[in-house]
């Protein structure tokens, strides 16, 4: 990795760690709010933008960590991006834990404030009142339970893509290891054609130092006829 490439992946820490604190620091505001619904509902989008920052910084790292040509740094910049990825998750959870827990006190605090506004100027006017206060009481719990519904279908959304994710590493794997045993038998394949080919280079080898001894030894048995029957034309 190179020196540009290193510093922008620092970048990216960094702001993993940010949005990390962040989401922490929102979570706990929450969790010791005193406040009205219009509150809970700001610090809420806030604390959503928030996960979202991060969870985009950590695609960016496994972006990173895929693109690495090292093999020690890709898998320390993999496990890195997973402990990320639960870190998420442990803060996604956080923040449904503390959002319902303050949903249900404004809820309740809700509930006391209409009790103690009770009407006591005539039976009919309070039974009015009374109705009143339960339709806005079902009004916010219907309220309620349709963010908390919310909360729910984006966790569970959350899940799924890890799911989905997890599903495709464990494919690629599969693939890779495919890939490998292929290679391999293709090279057990490649070492078998070459020691047949040595052996059948050694066999000519042999045979062309046959060759060569038995023309050396007719060349000697030639010159000696020769030298034979010039000897006997001599002699005779």
């Amino acid at each position: 990795m190179g020196g540009e490439e290193q510093v922008y992946l620092s970048v990216v820490r960094q702001d993993i760690v940010k949005y990390d604190m962040m989401v922490k620091s929102l979570v706990q505001e929450i969790r010791e709010l005193d406040g009205s619904q219009a509150e809970l509902d700001d610090i809420g989008s806030l604390v959503r933008s928030r996960i979202a920052q991060l969870r985009e910084q950590i695609e960016e790292l496994k972006r990173l960590a895929q693109e690495e040509d090292n093999e020690d740094e890709r898998q320390q910049l993999a496990e890195e991006a997973t402990r990320s990825e639960k870190m998420l998750q442990d803060d996604h959870q956080a923040f449904r834990n503390a959002l319902l827990v303050a949903q249900l006190t404004i809820n309740q605090r809700s509930k006391d404030e209409l009790l103690a506004r009770r009407p006591v100027e005539g039976e009919g006017e309070g039974e009015s009142s009374v109705r009143q206060r339960e339709r806005r009481t079902r009004e916010l719990l219907l309220r309620d339970s349709s963010r908390l519904s919310d909360d729910l279908l984006t966790v569970t959304r959350l899940i799924q893509d890890n799911v989905q994710k997890s599903r495709q590493t464990v494919d690629t794997l599969v693939e890779g290891s495919q890939n490998l045993t292929s290679t391999h038998e293709e090279l057990k394949t490649m070492g078998s054609v070459i020691s047949q080919a040595r052996k059948i280079l050694n066999k000519y080898g042999r045979r062309e130092n046959t060759d060569k001894l038995l023309i050396f030894l007719g060349l000697v048995f030639f010159l000696a006829s020769c030298l034979v029957v010039v000897r006997n034309r001599f002699i005779f």
